[in-house]
């Protein structure tokens, strides 16, 4: 009867800490999904426009900081400083030379995706030109893990990530609600025409909110790299999941984006763990369908 009780017991203990760990896993997955999809959301809910280079700016800000870590002998964190200004040149450049001249035609909303679908294209062979057709591996950030059982097992690099990924949304919170920079942002996504009339030169609001959008893609490329691998047309995977998260997140919301990516993390690692990983792609066409039908404005219709 001891030996039955405490094959019972173990068992019940085996399964309790693969659950922990799978949770574990999910709140990893998390973490990455939502920041792939912040600088998308950071500038639709601004400027109304679904940038479709942002997977492949993504890659290409992974391929900056591989290429700073290889080449110029320079620490983890001045790549990652150096990749995120120079991510925010290119938004700057990319908004008054492309984005710009189309907001004053007529469907500059569709013009702008044609555009920024043609610059995805364009960036991707550019980096498979300078950065070559191998897959390229980002360092974790710390080496090691954490193991609390035989079965739970943690990285300090996810738990890095977890952290910074936290830390992101903070300071962007932060960023919004108390800068005067952040307070011009909101104003112009609350009300476009109300903040024009108050004197903010909406125009160049959108620039530098475009800046921040992609820098923050950029930097996200980094945090996706270090945990997978690193090849030029991986971004348009990118892309979809990041447009899946958020329309479900609730077009331009970062609080939704934190929700959205929450529950698609977690259920993705619970779904792969009972069901096996080829039922995720139907889950998230299911969620994505049952959101559309039933909340179509979103989890969540806070404006960043």
């Amino acid at each position: 009867m001891d030996t039955v009780q405490w094959g019972v017991e173990s068992t019940v203990c085996q399964m309790t800490s693969m659950i922990l760990s799978t949770l574990v896993s999910g709140i990893i997955i998390s973490s990455l999904y939502i920041t792939m999809a912040l600088g998308l959301s950071v500038i639709y809910g601004v400027i109304k426009i679904f940038n479709f280079s942002h997977g492949l700016l993504a890659i290409f800000g992974a391929y900056l900081v591989w290429w700073l870590l290889s080449r110029t002998g320079l620490g983890y964190g001045w790549c990652i400083l150096i990749s995120a200004g120079i991510m925010f040149g290119i938004g700057i450049i990319i908004y008054w030379s492309m984005i710009f001249p189309l907001l004053k035609h007529p469907n500059w909303d569709l013009s702008t995706l044609v555009i920024t679908l043609g610059l995805g294209m364009v960036i991707e062979n550019f980096s498979l030109i300078a950065f070559g057709p191998g897959t390229k591996a980002i360092p974790k950030f710390i080496k090691g893990s954490i193991r609390w059982n035989d079965y739970s097992i943690i990285s300090w690099h996810d738990l890095c990530t977890i952290i910074i990924v936290i830390c992101m949304l903070l300071l962007l919170k932060y960023f919004f609600m108390k800068t005067k920079q952040g307070q011009a942002i909101r104003a112009v996504a609350q009300d476009m025409e109300g903040a024009r009339y108050i004197g903010i030169d909406i125009f160049k609001v959108f620039s530098y909110t475009f800046a921040i959008g992609v820098s923050i893609t950029g930097f996200s490329g980094v945090l996706l790299a270090s945990k997978l691998s690193l090849t030029s047309s991986m971004g348009w995977d990118w892309l979809v999941k990041g447009f899946v998260i958020v329309v479900l997140a609730g077009l331009g919301s970062i609080t939704g984006i934190f929700y959205a990516g929450i529950f698609l993390g977690i259920s993705e690692a619970f779904i792969s763990f009972f069901f096996g990983i080829i039922w995720v792609p139907s889950f998230w066409f299911v969620a994505f369908l049952i959101i559309l039908l039933f909340r179509p404005e979103g989890l969540s219709s806070a404006k960043l």
